[in-house]
């Protein structure tokens, strides 16, 4: 019996990362948006995540899968790829702000003379931190945001940690600066994962993955087979292989839902030109 996505049968949640993450913000999105009461399972990797959920049939995941400054993210796409056991499928995408923030148990932010933050939130807010914070700033270094909160309670109110909004609200931490990042626009892409189905909107994607000979005409013949059924590309991205240096995996999305019949067709007829093909979810797309 196919397994529709609702609230009544998904009894597990997965996302990638610690307390405080951007990815369990999206995972908190996903939670309202389908009105989610499953029991919430963080795990350290993204392959993690992907093992979990295909070894339970009432879990869904969430993880990351393009940011718009460092583009797509090689371990979702490789281990989707690589996935040997059941289908699983996207069931669901947002994009969110990757907004930085500067939080203390301190209320005033001219009282901060130490920060507790990981390496990579320290390179990506270094404009702030070299024009904003004090220039002898004690500075630790940390393994990832959960780490920095409950590091910040073995100091005294002069520290502070860069986390986010969620990691204030867990923490009971104050908000000193918002979107401290040296990027003002950064935005990652989530997407939620299961094996459950989905029910055909207006406003449906489906995404595939595939391969082709490196060959004149090959690509045109994709192209084409969509062209033909008045099915409009709405995304394409190339990222090469780890089985063979000179092959690339294509990942398309076109607007439509797999139980419509012309993309459906549309599908059945690209895979005669294609030497590597997977189909990855039908979804609606924020």
């Amino acid at each position: 019996m196919t397994k529709i996505l609702n609230s009544d049968n998904v009894k597990t949640i997965a996302y990638l990362g610690t307390s405080g993450s951007f990815t369990e913000m999206a995972k908190d999105y996903f939670c309202s948006k389908y009105a989610l009461k499953a029991y919430q399972m963080p795990f350290r990797t993204i392959e993690e995540v992907i093992k979990y959920v295909e070894s339970d049939d009432e879990a869904v995941g969430v993880i990351p899968v393009e940011n718009a400054k460092e583009g797509v993210v090689r371990e979702t796409t490789d281990s989707l790829i690589k996935s040997s056991g059941k289908e699983l499928y996207i069931l669901s995408d947002t994009i969110l702000p990757s907004n930085n923030c500067l939080l203390s148990k301190n209320s005033e932010i001219y009282n901060i003379s130490g920060l507790i933050a990981p390496a990579p939130a320290i390179a990506k807010c270094s404009e702030y931190i070299k024009n904003e914070l004090p220039m002898h700033l004690n500075i630790i270094n940390t393994a990832d945001i959960e780490e920095s909160a409950r590091l910040l309670n073995s100091y005294n109110l002069t520290y502070a940690i860069i986390g986010t909004e969620k990691t204030a609200e867990i923490y009971n931490l104050n908000i000193l600066h918002p979107n401290i990042n040296n990027d003002k626009n950064n935005q990652t892409k989530f997407v939620m994962i299961g094996s459950f189905h989905t029910v055909p909107t207006s406003k449906s994607t489906s995404s595939i993955a595939i391969s082709i000979e490196d060959k004149p005409g090959k690509l045109f013949s994709i192209v084409q087979e969509f062209a033909n059924r008045n099915i409009n590309i709405s995304y394409i991205h190339a990222t090469p292989s780890k089985m063979d240096i000179n092959e690339y995996i294509l990942f398309l999305d076109v607007q439509g839902h797999i139980a419509d019949n012309n993309v459906k067709q549309a599908f059945d007829a690209i895979q005669e030109h294609t030497t590597y093909y997977k189909f990855m979810g039908s979804y609606e797309r924020v």
